[in-house]
């Protein structure tokens, strides 16, 4: 998807996941993709979502330090903790190469 659609629908997808509309069997797949599609796009295509990282990152966070709200087992989905330094650390270093 070109950048510009995807940062539209990046901030579309960020408010679906604030807004906990949808089931909750749902709930820890559509955190973990969230959290893993702004870690994927950090590493393989900064460019795609850099701009929109400040709007982006404070949901990020509440969904990491919030995993268990989401039902998301760690065995399964993995650290949202962990995620969240990764992408952190990415968009620290990506940031000031920028």
């Amino acid at each position: 998807m070109p950048e510009l659609p995807f940062r539209y629908y990046m901030l579309g997808f960020r408010d679906f996941v604030m807004a906990g509309k949808f089931d909750p069997l749902w709930a820890s797949d559509a955190a973990s993709c969230f959290v893993g599609l702004v870690l994927e796009k950090l590493e393989k295509q900064p460019r795609h979502i850099l701009q929109i990282m400040p709007e982006l990152l404070p949901a990020v966070r509440y969904v990491a330090m919030n995993q268990s709200l989401f039902e998301a087992s760690e065995n399964v989905y993995g650290s949202f903790p962990e995620k969240l330094r990764r992408i952190e650390g990415l968009y620290e270093t990506l940031s000031r190469l920028d």
